[in-house]
């Protein structure tokens, strides 16, 4: 049952997500913020979101999952509804018990809300549905930003030179890659149920060339960051590490097929978010 829950909340996904939204906060750190329980409370309630958005995706998603051979076994729909509401009340719980403004309260209430019409609705439109789950990944690693703009100056603000920026750009990217591939990966399954994924409505070879253009935007963006920044060991090896794995990542796409062979480049992705986690907390 426990082993269940944890598939049911995407454990691995929440897990990769925090590693990075902390070695950002360890950057702010090092940076001169000072550490306060509310960074931690408002960690759990991203966390808690976060979850029920994978909970009320999973009770949408029962039918096609079904036809996608991706049902968890021995869940229902009266578990998925009933975790929803538990882990929508644990978030506004964090925040309330912290000494956070209200304007975080606004927010979990409009990622809870776009995660809600995201599961209801928008996942069934091409691009839409991925751009949403893109943009809040993007705003969760920009959080620590929030606290560190008055540590920094930003008079001569960079988008290139500013780490905060860079990893949301990089998260919105590869979050936007794997959110395709998943859509390939689940395209008989939604084709069956009427949903209107992108490769449902383009095919998956066209989607293949979308995806292409992604990562062309990737790579440059990669090689203008590289240009831009320092050339320390750590800033080396994170682009290095990056383009090896966006290149094998281009391989495998290519030759790719079938739902096992598009679960497998999916799960690179997440090697690429490890990878690009890693170089916060290795001292330059």
């Amino acid at each position: 049952m426990v082993k269940n829950y944890f598939k049911s909340i995407r454990l691995l996904n929440l897990a990769l997500l925090g590693f990075i939204f902390w070695g950002l906060m360890l950057n702010s750190y090092n940076g001169g913020l000072d550490f306060k329980i509310d960074h931690f409370l408002l960690f759990l309630s991203i966390s808690a979101t976060s979850a029920s958005g994978y909970l009320i995706n999973n009770y949408y998603d029962i039918k096609s999952d079904e036809l996608n051979k991706k049902f968890i076994q021995g869940l229902n729909s009266k578990y998925f509804i009933s975790s929803y509401f538990i882990h929508f009340l644990i978030s506004y719980f964090f925040i309330f018990i912290s000494n956070l403004s209200g304007g975080w309260l606004m927010v979990i209430t409009l990622v809870h809300i776009l995660l809600y019409l995201y599961s209801l609705k928008l996942q069934h439109f091409p691009l839409i549905g991925n751009a949403i789950v893109c943009s809040l990944c993007a705003v969760v690693i920009l959080i620590p930003h929030s606290y560190s703009y008055t540590i920094y100056n930003f008079k001569n603000f960079n988008i290139i030179n500013n780490l905060f920026v860079v990893y949301a750009i990089f998260c919105f990217l590869i979050t936007l890659k794997r959110e395709i591939i998943k859509d390939m990966e689940d395209i008989e399954g939604d084709r069956k149920i009427g949903s209107h994924t992108l490769p449902v409505v383009i095919g998956l070879r066209i989607t293949k060339f979308f995806t292409a253009i992604v990562i062309l935007i990737e790579i440059i963006f990669l090689i203008l960051c590289f240009t831009q920044t320092p050339s320390t060991l750590n800033c080396t090896l994170f682009f290095t590490t990056q383009l090896v794995v966006i290149l094998l990542f281009c391989y495998q796409l290519y030759f790719s097929e079938n739902q096992q062979n598009f679960k497998r480049i999916s799960n690179l992705l997440k090697i690429q978010f490890l990878l690009a986690g890693i170089w916060l907390y290795i001292p330059s």
